[in-house]
């Protein structure tokens, strides 16, 4: 039968029933009720055809193009939740509604209760700036991005938050460019990962779950899922983030063009209590590290700032990475030696491996325009080992003695509890940084971290500050205005880590300790302002502690600390620092033990020695001076005697020059009279010639006028 006869049968049969139905309703003898239950019949069937259309469709629409399908049915206009009927009580059936969610936040240490009411495709503001919309106009196209496989390890993770972490990827990721999602389950307990998990995961047809026949903890996991990848780009993600728009782009494009430079995302925090997304938290900042080997959020430098010429969409050359979520390169990945396989569980693994990448020829990045939301836990989940030690204490013990070389030492000073500590075998760490030539620790401290304050050179005194009654200063969990008291000494840093600066600021986890003088009680943690005063605080030789801003000492009253009038003699004035840095120790007192009215032992001798010097010099300048009087004295009697001697000397020969004037004088006035008279005789004989010869010009003249007027009166006479 060809296609349009049967549309015509179908159509004709459509045509009939629809008429038969028209005038069973109409007819005026058909029963009322059988003319409802036709109707609602009539309803049904057309409801039932349209479920029956609207699967067929759907099942056409996933496997003709699944990625679109899932955008379309997680479309954030349409809010979606996981269904939690299977394995959590509903709220009708809780007694006491706030202990249930309590009890939920403590499943998680996050707002479990309000993870399951939030929808899994919500939608987050674009959090990028200007500059970064117009940077990614220049990327690659996304049909050339690297092949990527994105990584998740969990363990007991909540369904909910998984579940938008999946959903987050697929909405605001070029999906393909992701060859997979790999999900390694660390052997989770909770019963709703198992079954459960494998059906809202047959939804994604991108992922792979991989589960763990025993607990291998975070950083074997990630070393599992990193080995079953196929991709050419690896990243990282926790399983409790929610990816933001054009975050992956960037990353993964920077990753292709630089293989040995890792990417790390802005990470966007999402508040534990209200899961609410906080994107620019974590903008103005970089991933650094404290002597304890704790992580730390910094402000980036103005170095840094100008070598990325001020532009927020520059990437940021970080010296640590916050956690487990990058992308690099998976044959470099492999190269520098993965992660290392003799840490457990988790913990210390980021700086571990930051510490690698910069010292063994790689890079490490903030790249400012890729963001990724990230649940902080209300507290840490600690992790036992089988020998009671934690697992962070055993891996932060491996980055220790691999990589820190002469630095231990400031790393056992911070963190006491070390020494006995057990890291495991660590050949394999130490043959691979040989066989990479990695650099010197020192290296990295002076090329790629130089703003971090060193021991040597910042510290006065760092590591546990222990006092009176053998217990130790202690942040009590460190907060802004948290008043700060004393605590059992456990040796393991964290918030029993305090450092002496040079400036005179104590410091835990970036905070200073402020003392009121006016309310001695009133000790507690502020921003550090720079300015001193509250803020200044000074250690004498005999170690009792000043405060700068009142001049009393500190001291504690068994939970929380005080100032009282100080007494040096007093032992409950006294803390010891885990280290002290004795020639920043020696700059200190220079610079402020006269603020404080404190002398130094050093300066005590000092001044000893310069007193008992000054008098040694005084009685060898009165030695000198009486030497030098006598030679004086023995100089001016040889000076009269020789200017005695030399005034008769002079004396005669002054006669002599005398004697010899005289008899100078005489002969010139005899030879002066002998020339006077020569001259007269000569005058004389000079004047009688010219009166000769006068008399001769008269006579010769007269006759000459004689003779004219001779012959004037001739020629008068000759005329007449």
């Amino acid at each position: 039968m060809k296609g349009s006869d049967l549309r015509i049968k179908l159509l004709t049969l459509k045509h009939h029933i629809h008429q038969q139905l028209l005038e069973f309703l109409a007819s005026p003898n058909a029963p009322i009720y059988l003319k409802v239950i036709g109707v609602c019949l009539v309803f049904f069937l057309f409801i039932l055809f349209v479920q029956i259309v609207s699967l067929i469709w759907t099942f056409i629409s996933y496997h003709r193009d699944p990625i679109a399908y899932l955008r379309e049915f997680y479309n954030p206009l349409t809010p979606r939740y996981v269904d939690t009927s299977d394995f959590r009580t509903s709220d009708e059936n809780v007694l006491d509604l706030n202990a249930y969610r309590e009890e939920l936040f403590k499943l998680n240490e996050f707002n479990t209760y309000l993870s399951d009411q939030i929808p899994v495709n919500r939608k987050h503001k674009d959090p990028r700036s200007e500059s970064c919309r117009i940077a990614a106009k220049r990327l690659p196209p996304d049909s050339d991005l690297a092949s990527t496989s994105i990584i998740i390890v969990m363990y007991n993770e909540e369904l909910s938050t998984l579940l938008r972490t999946l959903v987050s990827i697929v909405l605001n990721t070029p999906m393909e460019s992701v060859k997979e999602v790999i999900i390694v389950d660390d052997k989770s307990s909770r019963e709703e990962l198992g079954a459960r998990l494998d059906k809202e995961m047959g939804q994604f047809p991108f992922v792979k779950i991989i589960r763990n026949s025993k607990r291998e903890g975070l950083i074997r996991s990630r070393i599992i899922g990193s080995k079953a990848a196929v991709g050419k780009v690896l990243i990282f993600l926790d399983s409790h983030v929610e990816v933001l728009e054009g975050w992956f782009p960037t990353i993964v494009a920077r990753v292709m063009e630089d293989r040995k430079t890792v990417v790390c995302p802005v990470i966007a925090t999402i508040d534990h209590t209200t899961l609410g997304l906080v994107a620019d938290k974590y903008t103005g900042i970089w991933g650094a590290w404290d002597w304890d080997m704790s992580f730390r959020w910094r402000p980036i430098p103005p170095r840094e700032q100008q070598r990325r010429g001020f532009d927020d969409s520059a990437p940021i050359r970080s010296p640590a990475m916050s956690g487990g979520i990058f992308a690099i390169d998976k044959e470099y990945f492999f190269e520098i030696g993965a992660y290392d396989p003799g840490m457990k569980i988790w913990g210390a693994e980021n700086l571990e491996m930051s510490f690698r990448i910069w010292m063994c020829g790689g890079a490490l990045e903030i790249n400012t325009c890729s963001f990724v939301g990230h649940i902080f836990r209300r507290t840490g989940l600690v992790t036992q080992t089988v020998t009671g030690e934690t697992a962070l204490q055993q891996n932060t013990k491996r980055v220790v003695d691999v990589w820190l070389d002469e630095y231990k030492d400031a790393f056992n000073a911070a963190v006491p509890s070390n020494e006995k500590v057990e890291g495991g075998d660590i050949v394999s760490r130490v043959l691979l940084r040989q066989r990479l030539k990695c650099r010197s620790f020192a290296w990295y401290l002076r090329e790629v971290f130089p703003d971090q304050p060193r021991p040597e050179r910042d510290f006065v005194g760092h590591g546990e500050v222990r006092g009176p009654s053998d217990v130790c200063l202690d942040n009590l969990g460190p907060g802004v205005g948290h008043q700060v008291g004393v605590y059992s000494c456990h040796g393991k840093g964290q918030n029993q880590f305090w450092k002496l600066m040079a400036s005179g600021e104590l410091v835990s986890d970036n905070l200073c300790l402020d003392g009121d003088g006016e309310n001695p009680r009133k000790i507690v943690l502020y921003e550090c302002h720079g300015l001193r005063g509250n803020q200044q605080w000074f250690i004498t030789e005999d170690d009792v502690v000043m405060h700068g801003g009142s001049g009393k000492c500190l001291t504690h009253d068994g939970k929380f600390l005080q100032l009282l009038p100080c007494d040096m003699t007093d032992d409950r004035f006294k803390w010891k620092f885990g280290a002290i840095s004795q020639d920043v120790l020696n700059k200190f007192h220079v610079l402020y033990a006269k603020q404080f009215g404190y002398t130094t032992k050093a300066e005590k001798a000092k001044k000893d020695a310069e007193r008992k010097k000054r008098q040694e010099e005084e009685a060898k300048k009165r030695a000198e001076q009486e030497k030098e009087r006598e030679k004086r004295r023995a100089e001016e009697e040889a000076a009269r005697k020789e200017a005695e001697k030399k005034r008769e000397e002079e004396e005669r020969l002054e006669r002599e020059k005398a004697a010899k004037a005289a008899a100078d004088r005489e002969k010139d006035e005899e030879e002066f009279r002998k020339w006077r008279a020569e001259k007269q005789r000569s005058d004389e004989e000079a004047r009688r010639r010219k009166e000769v010869e006068d008399d001769e010009k008269r006579k010769f003249e007269e006759e000459q006028r004689r003779k004219k007027e001779e012959e004037e009166r001739k020629k008068a006479e000759e005329e007449q």
